[in-house]
Parts: structure tokens; C-alpha cells; sequence
């Protein structure tokens, strides 16, 4: 698998559209086992590279309330967590 992007230069689109096409591949099960476990070691590291730039982006973004006494009054919060469904 030489010559993947690392982390460090690629775009959260292209890390999922090649996760995307990891599982797709091992999904269809005609691999090799050498290759399937070397998809399976990419996929990990653009799961890990995803989860990570989705962290980043989480952090930065931040939504704008207005204010309900003075629609002229606006000011930034954090995202609420979303609750965990099990």
C-alpha cells in the first residue's frame, strides 16, 4: 500500500471515500489474506484519521444564538453532546 496519502495531507473526503472502498473490499471477501489484512490495517488508520479531523472540526464549530430580547444580539455557543443511543 505504498503511496497513500498520510495523515497529514489528506482530506477528510478522500480518508472516507478510501475507507469507503476498504470495507467495500473486504466486504466482497475476494482478497487474498495478505491483501485483506493490509486493507484492514488502512482502513484502521483512515478510521482513526476521520475520527480525528471530525474531532478538530467538532471543536472549532460553533452555532450563533441570537438573543430572544435583542435580535441585534448575537453571540456563539458550543454545541450541546449528543445523547449516546445504545
Amino acid at each position: 500500500m505504498a503511496g497513500k496519502r498520510t495523515a497529514k495531507n489528506i482530506k477528510f473526503e478522500e480518508a472516507l471515500a478510501e475507507l469507503e472502498a476498504a470495507v467495500e473490499k473486504l466486504e466482497s471477501g475476494d482478497l487474498p489474506l495478505e491483501e485483506a489484512i493490509e486493507e484492514f490495517q488502512r482502513g484502521t488508520e483512515l478510521s482513526k484519521i476521520c475520527l480525528e479531523k471530525l474531532n478538530k472540526a467538532k471543536t472549532a464549530v460553533q452555532k450563533l444564538v441570537v438573543s430572544p430580547v435583542n435580535d441585534e444580539d448575537y453571540h456563539t455557543e458550543d454545541f450541546d453532546e449528543p445523547d449516546e443511543e445504545d
